[in-house]
């Protein structure tokens, strides 16, 4: 369990690095709670009940170590919860809008005639929207990461490890891609989270990552355009 708990940690240091790395948390977390509960019978099992709050005190560990110093030394006129909001604020720019540009989303397809979703819907109750749909979408891959988790019997056989990664890299782009599709404020380029797991796995599923890389470069098209890249592309 050991390295489920320097996994949690090197994750921390990548969701601090780029919140994008939230498209992928889902998956972690269902897969870790799985292995927390891995030879356990009940949530009140002691081993279960050690690992979760081991794993609960690493994150935290985690979090606080890279921002207390935006806490201890804010800016000039600000106040430690004042510098910390404004940082969150910036990470989750919910006044920008449900979508961005010309994203290949649910949101996008349904802000057109005729369903022009963007209009009828009234601001305030679009986070709310994408949150239930996002939460939906990833529930399928998460229960079954959750159980992939709890089945795993701890071993040293490289069949097994072999397996449980390419489960997690199955359910981090099902989870990506979850929110690519229905998150609040989705750039082009969100698409990219879904194909990197996936790209790992070429060697397992070569024509679907094949087409699904055309796929995302054709969402990508508006940025390729943009930057004038039609011709490299």
């Amino acid at each position: 369990f050991t390295n489920c708990v320097i996994g949690s940690i090197l994750f921390c240091l990548s969701l601090n690095f780029k919140q994008m790395a939230l498209y992928y948390a889902p998956a972690v977390f269902a897969y870790l709670l799985g292995r927390s509960s891995a030879g356990s019978t009940s949530i009140i099992h002691r081993k279960f009940l050690l690992r979760f709050f081991t794993l609960g005190i690493t994150v935290m560990l985690s979090f606080l170590a890279l921002w207390l110093p935006f806490a201890l030394y804010p800016s000039e006129g600000d106040t430690p919860f004042g510098s910390i909001l404004h940082i969150i604020e910036r990470l989750f720019p919910f006044k920008r809008g449900l979508y961005e540009g010309k994203v290949s989303n649910i949101w996008c397809a349904l802000s057109t005639k005729p369903f022009s979703f963007r209009d009828r819907v009234p601001e305030r109750l679009q986070p709310m929207c994408a949150l239930v749909l996002t939460i939906s979408l990833c529930l399928p891959p998460c229960v079954a990461l959750f159980k992939i988790g709890r089945e795993c019997i701890e071993s040293k056989k490289a069949s097994g490890y072999d397996s449980q990664l390419r489960a997690l890299l199955w359910g981090a782009s099902s989870t990506s891609i979850s929110f690519f599709l229905a998150s609040f404020q989705v750039h082009e380029k969100s698409i990219l989270m879904t194909l990197s797991p996936l790209s790992v796995l070429v060697a397992d599923t070569p024509l679907l990552c094949f087409w699904f890389s055309v796929a995302s470069v054709w969402t990508l098209w508006p940025l390729v355009e943009m930057d004038r890249l039609q011709t490299a592309y």
